[in-house]
């Protein structure tokens, strides 16, 4: 049985890790879901979705047209702006009212382009980045950074509820993606403070396994940290499932907007340059705990 909120159809493009989930829990409430979908690939990769009445559509276009809501989760802004921008991209298809929402981590100044474009349309537009993990969102319990007009938020909340354990209200539109990179910027600073460490560790002869016995015991504990501590003991990089690639994007898109704010960013510097550095040496799509092979290598340690 569908119910009180099933007359809205929800749109979803970008079936990675993370909007797959998404869109399991959307479905499973009883929505009608539409998934871009652009090749046999993509198809079989959400096949359950599709075998439970999920509808298969091949441009955004065609999502942007039947959808009431549109969730995007795509990697950044080049493809935020692709699937908006393009020939047969959202705005060839938007209807009027329809609310577009970006739970990518995009840079703030593409997103206010795109909001404005969408509003032109007689759209409605939310950046509504997340922090958390596969996991979360396969379970339904990501939380989600929103900036864009609080009404129009609520108005999609028992959306979001539907996927998301938190929903904070940052501000207007791009402030959701500038405090994604916020978060961003603390947590895979504190992985590459901990990759360094534990290659020192390794380089000085300091036993890995009191290490990290001793950081999960004080004030060195943290998130970052427990996602790593698997792969430092046993190799396990299952925990931190995030691309170096994805990462150093994300350190980029800080960066960027730290210089364009005039903000200080001595230590964004040096992590941006830590992921950059991993990229080079062949890490870019290995997790995140591999950042610690990058500095062994730079050290001349034995590898974890």
């Amino acid at each position: 049985m569908r119910n009180s909120e099933s007359s809205q159809k929800i749109g979803f493009i970008g079936l990675g890790m993370m909007g797959r989930g998404m869109a399991k829990h959307v479905l499973d409430k009883g929505h009608q879901v539409a998934l871009l979908l652009r090749s046999k690939e993509n198809e079989m990769h959400c096949a359950d979705l599709l075998a439970r009445g999920a509808q298969s559509l091949k441009t955004a276009a065609e999502v942007a047209a039947t959808a009431d809501v549109i969730i995007i989760c795509v990697t950044g802004s080049p493809q935020v702006e692709e699937v908006v921008f393009a020939e047969n991209g959202i705005l060839q298809g938007l209807k009027p009212g329809c609310v577009v929402v970006d739970c990518s981590t995009s840079l703030p100044d593409s997103t206010l382009r795109v909001a404005e474009a969408i509003a032109a349309r007689n759209g409605k537009f939310l950046d509504a980045a997340m922090t958390g993990t596969p996991k979360d969102a396969d379970e339904g319990t990501v939380n989600l950074l929103v900036g864009g007009d609080r009404e129009v938020l609520e108005n999609v909340r028992p959306v979001f509820d539907l996927f998301a354990k938190n929903i904070y209200y940052c501000g207007a539109v791009s402030a959701g993606h500038t405090t994604k990179l916020l978060h961003q910027f603390v947590v895979l600073g504190n992985a590459a403070i901990l990759a360094e460490a534990f290659s020192c560790a390794s380089k000085t002869g300091v036993n890995l396994e009191v290490l990290c016995d001793v950081i999960a015991s004080g004030g060195a504990n943290s998130t970052a940290f427990q996602r790593l501590r698997p792969y430092v003991i046993e190799g396990n990089d299952q925990l931190f499932r995030f691309s170096l690639a994805n990462a150093h994007k994300d350190m980029h898109y800080y960066a960027r907007m730290a210089g364009e704010a005039k903000a200080v960013s001595f230590i964004g510097d040096a992590v941006h340059n830590a992921y950059t550095v991993a990229g080079n040496l062949g890490f870019k799509t290995q997790f995140v705990p591999h950042l610690l092979r990058s500095f062994n290598i730079l050290n001349g340690a034995k590898e974890a």
